[in-house]
């Protein structure tokens, strides 16, 4: 038994763009999510995926936290400006424009580098392996979500 299918190739194509117009926005959503979550779990004493061990706080300023860990947690303010924008139809972006951001994720000022962000590489926009595979995962279970 043989049996052929003749499919319309325009047809096909616009039904798959459909589909992906439905799925990307969910998905972008939920990789965002996942990337931010990472975020917020490496702050405090350990964290969940930080591109490098954070160096133990210098004496004087250890005293006055009275702790010899860094946390990045003195008043939260780093830890609540890290937000999800808005889903859009290109891309999700996580992001802060918190003014100490930069200086606790490279390093400035005799300040050793503290990233919170589980980014790597020159360009600083590599994401580690670890929370690359998490979001991936996050986004494939929201693609399998929005097309049923």
């Amino acid at each position: 038994m043989n049996i052929e299918f003749d499919i319309d190739q325009a047809e096909f194509d616009a039904t798959l763009m459909e589909l992906f117009q439905k799925a990307k926005v969910p998905c972008q959503a939920a990789m965002a999510d996942a990337f931010a979550m990472v975020v917020d779990n490496n702050f405090g004493q350990d964290g969940e995926d930080r591109p490098l061990d954070w160096v133990p706080l210098s004496k004087p300023y250890a005293n006055r936290v009275k702790r010899p860990y860094a946390t990045l947690e003195l008043d939260g303010e780093l830890r609540s400006s890290v937000w999800v924008l808005p889903d859009g139809q290109d891309a999700a972006v996580v992001e802060t424009v918190n003014p100490y951001a930069t200086a606790h994720q490279w390093g400035e000022n005799n300040m050793p580098p503290r990233p919170f962000f589980p980014i790597t590489g020159p360009d600083g926009e590599t994401v580690t392996p670890y929370t690359e595979a998490k979001c991936l995962d996050a986004g494939s279970v929201a693609l399998e979500r929005a097309l049923r």
